[in-house]
């Protein structure tokens, strides 16, 4: 058990905002000398960001201390993300307490493990039935089993942060049940297209779609899904997005979205040009919209279920995705942001995680940075993501995540291939040191 103690008597505070400008609602009083069990507290700014075991007062459990006013350790966070795509550790029990055990061997204490996933959950849902007509994803590995409450025993053993991570958003593949059952509710470019590109691999085009966060059975689905989880799984310390939660800034065009645009501005049409500023503005606040009614059921269900984005650099996820985190961090909707910084040198690297609105929003809630360990095929090197933790080190932010679980364990299911990370990795000073 960790233990908090006030060095003085000091405030323990929804936000870090000035105190004087809280409501009483948002802030306790805890007296020097007093004692408070916690499961971790993060540097943010001036402050630590701290859950503690048992709920104080009308805060709860998450809050804000001075760091000067309490005596406690700060820890790093330490993240990483586990898929099931190239990556079979998620594919039983068994290899579920193979792999926490591991990562808490490499000093790793918080994960961020998929439960939404090519328009499937990987878990039961009646609200993924009644949409979708499947309740889980037809993936035999996640067959007659609750991965959730497998990843959350396991967890418990190691002292985890346990965030699931609803990977795909609003983003689908063409064939899937989901998009195939609600094509009414895809979003669509100028040219009455609705199929978008998202990346290559192995030189075959990953097509994908959007449903459409203006239609009111899209936001009903996704805000009805995920507070369902959080009502599923309490024991969780929070749930994730990131840019999928947003949509490609080409689309929109759709009859439905146009003339939605038409009402809300006076009856002006929606400008051709998708990056004019009046259009990205607009497309943007819908979904910004969308994460308000998310934030505010799943606070309803578990007011100490931490909301966490990990989006790409502002300039790109507003500019392509509309998905504007600096916003909902100013907001209060984004509690955590675990920035995706994938970058192959570190010049690159520094640039972005120097950039204001990453300064600014380190003030204001715990922020980790995103490093990327390799994908399949594409290995990074351990020289470079040790550089880059330094560099996230020496700009004290919380922390770092990794991508992903594979490329840091070396463990792909083809064992023929190199080592995309050295084998060596036995100790946590091989990778934190």
């Amino acid at each position: 058990m960790v233990l908090l103690t006030a060095a003085k008597n000091t405030i323990f505070q929804k936000s870090n905002s000035d105190v004087n400008k809280l409501l009483d609602k948002d802030k306790v009083e805890v007296k020097a000398g007093e004692k408070l069990d916690i499961q971790y507290a993060f540097q943010v700014g001036e402050h630590c960001f701290v859950k503690l075991q048992q709920e104080l007062g009308s805060v709860g459990k998450l809050g804000y201390f001075f760091q000067k006013d309490v005596n406690v350790e700060v820890e790093e966070m330490r993240g990483i993300w586990l898929t099931n795509v190239d990556s079979a550790v998620l594919h039983s029990q068994p290899n579920i307490a193979k792999g926490l055990k591991k990562l808490k061997n490499l000093g790793f204490n918080t994960i961020y493990p998929v439960v939404w996933q090519r328009g499937f959950t990987l878990y039961e849902s009646a609200i993924a039935q009644s949409f979708i007509g499947s309740s889980i994803t037809p993936d035999t590995n996640f067959q007659n089993r609750d991965i959730v409450a497998e990843i959350l025993v396991e967890a418990k053993h190691h002292n985890f942060r346990v965030i699931p991570w609803f990977e795909y958003g609003l983003m689908t593949p063409p064939n899937s049940p989901l998009a195939q059952r609600h094509q009414d509710l895809l979003t669509l470019d100028d040219r009455e297209e609705q199929i978008r590109l998202k990346s290559h691999d192995n030189n075959k085009p990953d097509e994908q779609v959007w449903l459409n966060p203006c239609q009111p059975k899209v936001q009903k689905f996704i805000v009805d899904l995920i507070a369902e989880f959080v009502q599923k799984y309490p024991q969780i310390d929070g749930i994730q997005l990131d840019d999928h939660f947003g949509f490609p800034v080409e689309l929109g065009y759709d009859t439905s979205t146009q003339e939605l645009y038409q009402k809300e501005n006076g009856g002006l049409i929606a400008p051709q040009n998708h990056t004019d500023e009046a259009w990205v503005k607009w497309a943007s606040s819908k979904v910004t919209q969308l994460l308000k009614q998310i934030f505010d059921a799943v606070k309803v269900e578990q007011p100490n279920c931490l909301i966490s984005i990990s989006p790409n650099p502002q300039g790109f996820s507003k500019k392509f995705y509309l998905a504007d985190w600096k916003l909902w961090e100013q907001a209060g909707l984004a509690e955590e942001i675990v920035l995706q910084v994938y970058r192959s040198n570190v010049l690159s690297f520094v640039n972005e995680i120097q950039k204001q609105e990453v300064i600014e929003a380190c003030q204001h809630i715990p922020v980790s940075i995103g490093i990327l360990a390799g994908i399949k095929n594409f290995p990074a090197s351990l020289h470079l993501i040790k550089q880059q933790i330094q560099k996230t080190r020496k700009q004290k932010f919380a922390g770092a995540s990794f991508f992903f679980y594979e490329t840091v364990l070396n463990e792909l299911n083809d064992k023929s291939k190199p080592p995309i990370v050295s084998r060596n990795l036995t100790k946590p000073q091989d990778l934190f040191g």
